[in-house]
């Protein structure tokens, strides 16, 4: 892929501090590819406006998958859920570009991707995720805040051929933009007014 390839998951109402990034990053739509892996909404200050932000990014370019927050919308009967059903409806639930399988929670290996379910990949539903990965593809996931795994701070999980990324805005912590290309990351402490935006190059393999 001659675009650069960027990535973020597990925004939660967070939208805000993912225009941050993205203008941290220097995005440009017409240039770099987009991956947005899930969970717009919860837990943060604003649902509706990082939907449409997410909408918005879709619009001109950028590929946006389904969490499993956005599955418990689609539960819902409320207006206020009820208005993006359709929007959600039409997220895919992972995508593959490259070496790359994009994904909310992770892939159910015993199945071929072709009959991969989206409530399991998405975490909606307990399955089995990520055993026995292919040697030549890099799962990159969210779901899965990284103090769950032991870290602190604002650090990702790189273990063999997956990645995740989640690294606890849901829970009042930090947003993290990946840039695969360029092996960079940025990230900044959602509850920071100031939006200070922590920059730095990571090994990705």
């Amino acid at each position: 892929m001659s675009k650069r390839l960027l990535v973020a998951s597990d925004i939660h109402g967070h939208g805000k501090s993912l225009s941050h990034l993205l203008k941290a990053a220097h995005y440009d739509d017409s240039k770099d590819q987009l991956v947005l892996i899930g969970d717009y909404v919860n837990n943060g200050p604003d649902s509706i406006g990082t939907l449409k932000l997410i909408k918005q990014l879709v619009k001109n370019g950028a590929i946006a998958l389904v969490g499993n927050h956005e599955l418990r919308w689609l539960e819902r009967t409320d207006k206020r859920a009820t208005e993006w059903h359709h929007f959600i409806n039409q997220l895919p639930y992972y995508k593959v570009i490259d070496q790359y399988i994009f994904v909310h929670a992770g892939i159910d290996t015993s199945k071929s991707m072709r009959k991969q379910s989206r409530a399991v990949v998405t975490g909606h539903t307990p399955g089995n995720l990520n055993q026995y990965l292919p040697r030549n593809k890099v799962v990159i996931h969210g779901h899965i805040p990284n103090y769950r795994l032991g870290y602190k701070k604002d650090h990702i999980h790189i273990e063999h051929n997956i990645i995740d990324i989640d690294t606890g805005a849901g829970h009042n912590q930090y947003l993290t933009l990946l840039d695969l290309t360029s092996q960079r990351q940025y990230s900044v402490k959602v509850s920071d007014k100031d939006a200070i935006i922590q920059e730095r190059r990571i090994k990705l393999k």
